[in-house]
């Protein structure tokens, strides 16, 4: 093994180690998870220039490919960071699972070349010099992740040119937007840099580019290290972008939060487990955009974490009402689907546990008794 592979195979390694840490980071559970599969995803396809660089797949041709479908999975995953962490928008299982179509469908046209033994993946192999059939189809797969990626992300920058090239007030804020700002330049720069290496048949290229790719997840846990808030910052001016032509004009904003706390109340409609922002939006005879647009940036709230606001408070009174009621039964009636979900929520509302609430309410109580 060269000393380009190890470098390749270090950046894999750290990718990983980064990944797990992010697992005992602060950050929600949803954006824990999110930052997990982006590093796990880019290790991987790390993993595959390290199999082509050192020559694995010659001697066991069943690793050809098998880095694709995560590689495909990091532009989705990319997606959904960016409308739940920044812009705070809810995203569908049926939309996440459109997005990532991709990867199962890469599956789908390696499982032959997985499958049908070493004298056919052989031959497979030996058609990549002047591909033509299902080769021609593999040989494309392999740029499929880089073009993905720019397919995503372009469409985003062109969006926020807005917010790209103006200037902050704040200083922080200015510091956060040219970190983001030179960040995505790199990446879309490596990624493009290797796209034009493959199609003009330039190993050079396609070599630096593979390359770059461990010295921007080392610059990106140094970045994140350094401006530990940049995504908070980011976020934020994301969203004033988004608003700055509001869908709720002309609309009356009291009358929506008057209906959406009746529904909350009375209805009690956080109770629903499977409650989407559609069908609140649908009670409330207005867009889910608007919806979306009213709990951000009129309430500073996400979808889900109003909801989760409600379904505590409830879950305060139930806590106290009923103190031989578990747990579990509680949370499962106000509208959560674990108990760990119902956990995590209670304390980011309450800076305290269920358990740790019910036992302070108890001996409150019988303080005051005597």
């Amino acid at each position: 093994m060269g000393l380009g592979s190890i470098y390749l195979l270090f950046g894999a390694a750290f990718g990983f180690i980064w990944a797990l840490g992010i697992l005992l980071s602060p950050a929600s559970f949803g954006e824990r998870v999110r930052i997990f599969f982006l590093l796990s995803f880019s290790s991987i396809w790390l993993l595959g220039g390290v199999s082509f660089f050192a020559g694995w797949t010659s001697h066991y041709t069943i690793l050809y490919g098998f880095h694709l479908p995560f590689a495909l999975g990091i532009a989705p995953v990319l997606y959904l960071h960016f409308q739940i962490t920044l812009l705070g928008l809810p995203v569908s299982k049926t939309e996440a699972f459109f997005h990532f179509s991709t990867s199962m469908f890469c599956i789908l046209l390696f499982l032959p070349f997985w499958t049908l033994g070493e004298e056919f993946r052989q031959e497979i192999l030996k058609q990549m010099g002047q591909p033509r059939g299902y080769s021609s189809v593999l040989a494309f797969m392999q740029i499929s992740p880089k073009i993905a990626i720019l397919s995503y992300f372009l469409p985003v920058l062109w969006s926020y040119r807005s917010y790209i090239f103006r200037a902050e007030k704040n200083e922080n804020e200015e510091r956060a937007r040219r970190m983001f700002l030179l960040y995505l330049i790199l990446i879309t720069f490596v990624i493009s840099w290797g796209l034009v290496g493959t199609l003009l048949k330039r190993i050079d290229f396609v070599r630096e580019s593979i390359f770059s790719l461990p010295a921007l997840l080392v610059i990106g846990f140094l970045l994140s290290h350094r401006e530990q808030n940049w995504l908070g910052f980011v976020g934020k001016s994301l969203r004033e972008v988004r608003y700055k032509k509001s869908r709720l004009k002309g609309m009356d904003e009291n009358q929506i939060k008057t209906k959406l706390e009746a529904l909350m109340k009375k209805e009690k409609m956080y109770a629903d487990e499977d409650l989407t922002l559609s069908q609140l939006a649908d009670e409330l005879k207005i867009t889910n955009h608007q919806l979306s647009e009213f709990l951000n940036h009129r309430l500073s709230m996400k979808f889900s974490d109003y909801i989760n606001f409600w379904r505590v408070e409830e879950a305060k009174i139930l806590l106290l009402e009923d103190p031989d009621r578990s747990i579990l039964a509680i949370s499962e009636s106000v509208g959560f689907n674990s108990k760990s979900a119902f956990n995590e929520a209670f304390k980011k509302f309450s800076d305290t546990t269920p358990s740790e609430f019910r036992k302070t309410a108890i001996k409150y109580k019988l303080s005051i008794k005597f």
